[in-house]
């Protein structure tokens, strides 16, 4: 293959591998906000300061990557319960809760700050080599490199995504937090406990942060501005891949980024984010078009 062929796949590759970093975030946005009707944007700081937990386990306790997960998923499952508990007692709607939670995530850039300071931090300098050695693909690919942490986040996304697709289709909890979607009344009159299941999915929501944070420590420099760069695609990849389907979320993620490196490669990479939310605008326009109901279909559930 020629140089050029070489940094087209390379960039390709690259950008659908952290499209699946992406859409492991999106994942608790998604399903929060198409099945509970909370438009979640603390979610995307929630994974940062599961990055920076992340940080101070391994780099001051010592402790293995993956064996932080121990520690993050519990508690970031606790806390996500706790808002949701909060949200429905105060009967927090949609709209409301796009003000709280924006809130919520300016201010989490501050607390940050406050407790692991402004100042770039990385693990790359503790960790193993085999965790920082780039990795070739196999034949016919075996010119392009890829690193471990980007395959730990191609697994994360599978598992997580693929549980959470079988959950809502197969589960008892699934068909009751769709029943509640549609009609929350007569789903309670059917059985379901609203406010149980709610607290109980937007607690696994705020698990999956904790993984995706886990992923970003291993992959990225750590900095308390970085919801920021993020907060677009995420927010564009759960609407593009329609809310409450974590599948397409993960897809229109994957693609974002495949589009943005490819632009990144060929053109100024200063305005590849605005790919993101070309695409939603385009999405938008056609969309009504396309299937005839309008803008409802955006919140539709899977």
């Amino acid at each position: 293959m020629s140089p050029m062929q070489v940094a087209v796949l390379q960039t390709i590759v690259s950008g659908a591998l952290l499209g699946t970093l992406f859409g492991t975030i999106a994942l608790g946005v998604t399903v929060k906000w198409g099945l509970l009707g909370i438009a979640d944007f603390f979610h995307v700081s929630l994974t940062l300061f599961g990055a920076y937990v992340t940080y101070s386990l391994v780099s001051v306790a010592g402790l293995h990557p993956l064996a932080t997960l121990l520690v993050t998923v519990p508690s970031f499952f606790l806390l996500g319960m706790a808002l949701q508990w909060i949200f429905v007692r105060l009967e927090v709607k949609l709209f409301t809760s796009l003000l709280v939670t924006f809130g919520l995530f300016v201010v989490a850039e501050s607390v940050i700050t406050l407790l692991w300071s402004a100042d770039t931090l990385t693990l790359r300098p503790v960790l193993p080599e085999w965790l920082t050695a780039p990795v070739a693909l196999p034949w016919p690919l075996q010119q392009v490199r890829v690193l471990p942490p980007d395959l730990l986040a191609l697994v994360a996304a599978i598992v997580l995504i693929g549980t959470t697709t079988w959950a809502l289709r197969a589960t008892r909890l699934g068909r009751g937090l769709h029943a509640m979607h549609q009609d929350p009344g007569i789903a309670e009159v059917f059985g379901v406990r609203l406010t149980r299941t709610a607290v109980l999915v937007a607690g696994f929501a705020a698990g999956t942060a904790a993984v995706a944070g886990m992923v970003v420590a291993l992959k990225m420099p750590l900095s308390p501005h970085l919801p920021l760069h993020w907060l677009g695609v995420v927010v564009v990849s759960s609407l593009l891949g329609g809310l409450g389907r974590p599948l397409g979320a993960l897809i229109a993620a994957v693609f974002l980024m495949i589009v943005q490196n490819l632009w990144a490669l060929f053109y100024s990479p200063s305005w590849a984010p605005v790919i993101a939310f070309s695409f939603l605008l385009l999405y938008l326009v056609l969309q009504p078009l396309l299937t005839g109901r309008g803008l409802r279909s955006l919140g539709g559930a899977a």
